[in-house]
C-alpha cells in the first residue's frame, strides 16, 4: 500500500477527487436515508409481503 500512496501523492489535484467521492457517497447517502424515513407504514408492510410471497403469476407454463 505504500507504493500506491506514494504514487497518489505525486500526483497534483488527486484530492479533489477525494473530496468529490466523499461528496457524492455522502449526499446518496443521505438521500436514501430521507427516502427510506418518508415511506408511509403501509408501503413498507406491502414491501416486506412481497419479498416473503411467491408470485407464480409470472411464470408461464409450458405444455
Amino acid at each position: 500500500m505504500k507504493i500506491i500512496s506514494n504514487l497518489l501523492e505525486g500526483i497534483e489535484g488527486i484530492r479533489i477527487f477525494y473530496i468529490f467521492g466523499l461528496l457524492l457517497f455522502f449526499s446518496l447517502f443521505i438521500i436514501i436515508l430521507i427516502r427510506t424515513l418518508r415511506r408511509s407504514n403501509k408501503e413498507m408492510d406491502e414491501i416486506k409481503k412481497s419479498i416473503l410471497t411467491d408470485d407464480d403469476s409470472n411464470e408461464t407454463a409450458v405444455s
